[in-house]
């Protein structure tokens, strides 16, 4: 565990032999599914002259569970009888709550870079030439750590902490669901096995990792989206690996109804956390240049779709690219964003097709694509 952060180092490939401009691809974890989901990257490190480092959050193994107050920090969801602030800008005292256990994972996630560099004496970024520096990639769940951490920089970094820009060159939302972003749900629905009423806690577990890990035939519209039932060939990811393997990456403790990944869920989406963070994620807080120095203006924000993931994906890469042109539009001060597309690939890329995961999270390219077909 790293003690400046509490988070926990699940493996690291280490620094390519020989090489002084090697990139650092940091790994953060979704929900349940923990690190152990990434293992097949590491042995794809020196070929891609990266060096690969496995994170996990906290509450997951290796890391510092979170304390009592840590968790006060997690309030229940909106009642049915809950009543709106007759001001609109007043923030409720349970999204203040929120932000702050966010702005602190943020804080945690920070600390753990500035320690990294420190120690390992890791190469400066180099963007130019696409070298060095450091890669940040929040996979599903971890979606959120991503936005908090811009969201920090932006608003919340004190002026003592150590300087990472000349270090961070990419932040990735991996695969990201929409909801995670904020936005609103489909007209059509917005099926997610989790939140099925017509389940039993029993048929909610079982149905979960199929649909999580499936592969889907997708149409080109958020109506055309195929919410429910993956393709049977290929089978889900959760259908093809062993019960040692599977020990080895899922921790189903943090998404129990008690668990601090299950409580963050519902209270985020409730409360409209998600979306708060986005706003303050994906726009730099001036259109003066000047006046954005300190909040990385020059870091890529990078979104990876697997084409055949779940439909939560596909929605948000679609909500995405409308607001990026709203933005543009308008002349917001919109962060460098950049949009991997991989046909074929379902949510649990790093396991079923890690060659293909690694290109596009540290790769130059714009659709990646399995050319071993």
């Amino acid at each position: 565990m790293d003690p400046s952060s509490g988070l926990g180092v699940l493996q690291d490939s280490g620094a390519p032999q020989g090489s002084t401009d090697y990139t650092t691809l940091v790994m953060l974890h979704g929900y349940t599914w923990h690190a152990g989901a990434f293992v097949k990257l590491i042995p794809l490190g020196t070929r891609y002259n990266t060096r690969v480092i496995l994170v996990n959050r906290r509450d997951y193994k290796g890391s510092r569970p979170y304390s009592e107050e840590d968790r006060a920090l997690l309030p229940p969801p909106k009642s049915s009888s809950y009543q709106e602030a007759p001001d609109a800008s007043e923030i409720p005292e349970e999204l203040m709550k929120l932000r702050t256990f966010m702005m602190e994972r943020a804080r945690e996630l920070y600390a753990f870079l500035a320690s990294l560099v420190e120690k390992e004496q890791l190469p400066l970024a180099d963007a130019e030439n696409n070298k060095g520096g450091i890669a940040v990639a929040g996979w599903s769940f971890a979606t959120a750590w991503m936005t908090a951490l811009l969201a920090y920089v932006t608003s919340e970094l004190p002026s003592d902490a150590f300087d990472l820009s000349r270090y961070v060159r990419r932040i990735v939302f991996f695969d990201a669901s929409y909801r995670l972003f904020g936005y609103p749900d489909p007209a059509v629905g917005a099926y997610q096995p989790l939140f099925d009423t017509t389940l039993t806690d029993e048929e909610r577990a079982d149905r979960f990792p199929k649909w999580l890990s499936g592969y889907f035939r997708h149409g080109d519209s958020l109506e055309t989206l195929e919410q429910k039932t993956p393709l049977e060939d290929p089978p889900p990811t959760f259908m093809t690996i062993t019960q040692g393997e599977l020990a080895n990456m899922a921790d189903p403790s943090p998404g129990n109804p008690d668990g601090s990944d299950f409580m963050l869920l519902v209270a985020g989406l409730s409360w409209g956390l998600f979306g708060r963070l986005k706003e303050e994620a994906l726009y730099l807080p001036s259109r003066d240049a000047a006046q954005n120095a300190s909040a990385w203006p020059h870091v890529e924000v990078r979104f990876v779709r697997c084409e055949s993931s779940l439909w939560e994906t596909q929605a948000a890469l679609f909500e995405l690219d409308k607001e990026i042109a709203e933005a543009k539009e308008k002349g917001l001060p919109l962060r460098n964003m950049k949009i991997v597309h991989v046909p074929g690939a379902n949510h649990f890329i790093t396991w079923d097709k890690p060659e293909l995961a690694m290109r596009s999270l540290v790769g130059e390219e714009e659709v990646v694509v399995d050319w071993a077909k």
